[in-house]
């Protein structure tokens, strides 16, 4: 009898512990559920901001907006009073319609076109760089759901039009098929810019101008090609991400690296949130984790539903302090 109880008592305390290990888990997964739209809202905002502020300097001063479309960048296939319009168009619409997550994926297409044109045929900056990929990917993923596209396409009375279910449709299977291979494409193209940064390979003028290098100028060599290792490996992402993050970061603040804006460190975050994407040895060993321990399996879980991961939460507590306060 005194073996059948103690073996009862064991098979007790491995079952709250395999309870706790779950809802441990679940806070883990959870956390980037909870995070993302915020992530997401915060680089929308500053993804935005430069395109409104060039699109009122030019609203403000029309004469000066049509000699910049004549002889700073003159697009070879639009007259200038009709490049000048568009691109204030988009630099007025397009940003607020980001912002708000309305059309996203259109609005993140017009600007990405707009960026590559200036990055083309005016001054090619690394500021372009980083808000050619960002944009690239809300085409590709839209927005998270603190947005209006999340909403109208399931809530609205247009989201049993026709039309809305065929973009609805197209929308779900690029977000569903598309971001890995964003990503894989996103961390080759920094690697390869710091082993250029390391001066293992000399670049062509052409394939410098679409590097990011001199954001991370500064870099020792070994530190570079360790990243640029890690990032082809697609190895630990979010220390990957921290690092440069705090590298940037410490460029920007410490004045080293003046041209360093805030749009590497925003480009981090979106590694960091989303992962190292396909191919990786993240994505191996998150699988791996996956079978062994079914709490980390992330398949099941509604990357868009930050609140009900917050009520989850807070339910865990609750059911927590009430076994707490039952057994004292």
């Amino acid at each position: 009898m005194a073996e059948q109880a103690e073996a009862a008592e064991i098979e007790a305390q491995s079952g709250e512990e395999s309870t706790l290990w779950r809802k441990l888990a679940r806070v883990y997964v959870g956390t980037t559920v909870v995070a993302w739209p915020f992530t997401d809202l915060a680089m929308r905002f500053f993804v935005a901001l430069p395109f409104l502020r060039s699109g009122y300097l030019k609203a403000s001063d029309w004469p000066t907006a049509v000699d910049l479309a004549t002889y700073e960048y003159p697009v070879s296939w639009m007259a200038p009073q009709s490049a000048a319009a568009t691109g204030l168009a988009i630099e007025l619409i397009a940003p607020l319609l980001l912002l708000l997550g309305f059309l996203t994926r259109p609005a993140a297409f017009a600007m990405a076109v707009l960026m590559i044109i200036s990055q083309v045929v005016y001054i090619p900056t690394t500021t372009n760089l980083m808000l050619i990929a960002m944009l690239a990917w809300y085409v590709i993923y839209g927005p998270a759901s603190i947005s209006l596209d999340f909403y109208w396409t399931r809530q609205s009375a247009l989201a049993d039009a026709r039309i809305v279910k065929h973009m609805v449709a197209v929308g779900k299977w690029s977000r569903e098929n598309l971001p890995g291979i964003f990503l894989l494409a996103m961390r080759v193209w920094l690697g390869v810019s710091l082993l250029a940064l390391a001066g293992e390979f000399e670049p062509s003028i052409a394939l410098a101008t679409w590097l990011p290098s001199t954001s991370f100028f500064g870099l020792p060599y070994w530190v570079a090609i360790l990243f640029a290792i890690l990032l082809f490996t697609g190895t630990a992402a979010s220390p990957v991400s921290y690092t440069l993050t705090f590298v940037v970061a410490a460029f920007m603040i410490s004045g080293v690296h003046p041209s360093v804006t805030l749009y590497p460190v925003l480009l981090l975050g979106l590694y960091d949130s989303r992962g190292a994407g396909a191919l990786s040895v993240d994505q191996s060993v998150e699988r791996l984790l996956a079978k062994k321990y079914p709490s980390l399996n992330e398949d099941d879980i509604d990357q868009d539903d930050w609140i009900g991961t917050l009520k989850g939460w807070w339910d865990d507590i609750r059911d927590y302090y009430k076994s707490w306060k039952e057994s004292g």
